[in-house]
């Protein structure tokens, strides 16, 4: 089978996981890198070892026939934008979370890729974290029955060290705590919970810590939502918290629970009295060597 040809939109940390997951694919190939600036371009394919020909006009990149897929890691402002125009164009896309800045944006990006027929991918990379699978397999074995309780949380405080920080900080490209990062979050809830939410309600603040009061939004809230058929589930998503990165999973089952990587189920494990612990690894590790090169393949190149 004849490698696919990539082409890499933005030039930061999630640039770079992805170059070096589509070059661990034996179906794909990085074969173009693009950015506004040309020494930044440069520095990125040296630092991830790629030789790649480098672009500073977007649609220049996209007109090249050797590109097959496009991964579109750029601030969520400009993604319905450069979107629409590698669907145009033809390619396949792998788009960074957030989808887009606004519901509008959203739904142009969806016609798009419909109208041109191209295969999508939200990069929600946390669905190939090894605990996810773990915990899809086990709601599939019904190990705790009917989940009518869903809680995720992601604490990960995103302040000046952080490069995203200076576009982060914007109302309109951050736009929300939730959108921002704790897209993860709601993206795990209904993932494992499955259905259609009906009803959402949120509270937001802001804390006023010195290293986050550039934000324009509140970096803090909590959201709960109910599902068509009864069910609920909340999200929390702190991005100016002062801690480890914490993502939490609590899914109340009618005859068990799961709790991140533990599990209490009496079906599975009988005369269990206190919680099995699988060791594995956790979404808030930060590690994204494994999800990365899993998932690029099937979604996009197939």
């Amino acid at each position: 089978m004849e490698k696919m040809g990539v082409g890499i939109v933005g030039t930061g940390w999630v640039a770079g996981e992805h170059i070096r997951a589509f070059n661990a694919n034996p179906h794909t190939e990085v074969r173009a890198l693009c950015g506004r600036q040309e020494a930044r371009v440069k520095a990125c394919a040296v630092e991830a070892g790629v030789r790649a020909e480098v672009f500073t006009d977007y649609e220049k990149m996209l007109a090249q026939p050797g590109i097959d897929i496009v991964a579109i890691a750029t601030p969520p402002d400009v993604h319905c934008e450069q979107t629409v125009a590698a669907a145009d164009a033809g390619k396949h896309i792998l788009l960074e979370k957030a989808m887009s800045a606004t519901l509008e944006e959203a739904r142009t990006i969806r016609n798009a890729v419909e109208a041109a027929g191209v295969r999508t991918v939200v990069s929600f990379v946390l669905r190939w974290n090894p605990l996810f699978e773990i915990i899809k397999a086990q709601l599939a074995d019904d190990a705790i029955g009917r989940v009518f309780l869903g809680e995720v949380d992601y604490f990960h405080g995103i302040g000046p060290w952080y490069k995203q920080y200076g576009w982060n900080v914007k109302k309109n490209v951050g736009v929300s705590s939730l959108l921002s990062a704790g897209c993860h979050a709601v993206d795990a809830l209904r993932w494992f919970m499955g259905g259609e939410v009906v009803e959402v309600y949120q509270y937001s603040t802001k804390g006023g810590g010195a290293s986050f009061k550039e934000y324009e939004y509140d970096p803090t809230s909590c959201m709960i939502c109910k599902f068509s058929d009864g069910r609920i589930g909340k999200v929390s998503s702190c991005i100016e918290c002062i801690q480890p990165y914490v993502f939490n999973i609590n899914l109340v089952g009618t005859h068990g629970t799961i709790r991140n990587n533990r599990i209490y189920s009496k079906k599975k494990f009988p005369g269990q009295s206190t919680w099995v612990d699988v060791p594995t690894v956790l979404p808030d590790s930060g590690d994204v060597t494994h999800r990365q090169a899993t998932y690029v393949a099937p979604a996009v190149a197939r």
